[in-house]
């Protein structure tokens, strides 16, 4: 049980600085809102600098809550398996997905994306759950040319391990679960939604301490 998404990027951080071998080259990339306090301060315990990777998950019309993929700004996609993205249906969910995620990101980084090309890049979120935004996020990253691309959270499903595994060349995962019902904000004291001021507050901090990659 994490007290919040502090102390949870600060034991992410302790465990990245003994896994990471080349910091120097070495990019965060925090899915926004909730991995962006956590990449904050896995920056901090690293000194590896974080910029965002914006997805937006995938939902149909009549299930809003309930995610069957995700997608990124640059079209890149994932579904859920057996999900036929030929489907009108889920052809007009897919591109939905993909124009609020370059509306996302037009907020959050005016537009701008982090050039990551050559670099290892670590994807950050809060936690894995169904991982339909971590995934997209990494082939986003490969997309972008990224050298090597790794995912990072403070807990998740140990069973799903090997089912993401595929998308990245490595996963470090800090509290490893073994239970059938797995929730994310289970496992922090304080899992409060993260808002835009407080996003901007965190990107504002990492700024003027040199900790925003630009």
């Amino acid at each position: 049980m994490f007290k919040n998404r502090e102390e949870a990027g600060l034991l992410l951080g302790e465990l990245l600085a003994q896994r990471l071998a080349d910091k120097e080259n070495t990019v965060l990339l925090a899915i926004p809102r909730g991995g962006v306090p956590v990449a904050y301060y896995v920056a901090k315990k690293t000194g590896i600098p974080f910029s965002m990777v914006v997805a937006k998950k995938i939902t149909l019309p009549d299930q809003p809550e309930t995610a069957i993929g995700a997608a990124a700004p640059d079209g890149s996609y994932i579904l859920a398996e057996g999900i036929p993205a030929d489907n009108p249906v889920i052809r007009e969910a897919i591109m939905k997905a993909i124009r609020e995620a370059r509306e996302k990101l037009e907020k959050y980084l005016g537009g701008k994306e982090p050039d990551i090309s050559g670099k290892n890049v670590v994807i950050i979120d809060d936690g894995l759950a169904t991982g339909f935004t971590a995934l997209v996020s990494g082939l986003y990253a490969k997309n972008r040319g990224a050298n090597k691309v790794i995912l990072a959270v403070p807990v998740c499903p140990a069973d799903s391990i090997p089912r993401v595994s595929r998308y990245f060349d490595d996963v470090i995962c800090y509290h490893k679960v073994s239970t059938p019902f797995f929730a994310v904000g289970a496992f922090y004291q304080d899992f409060h939604q993260v808002s835009d001021e407080e996003l901007e507050f965190y990107l504002k901090k990492a700024m003027e301490e040199g900790l925003l990659y630009l």
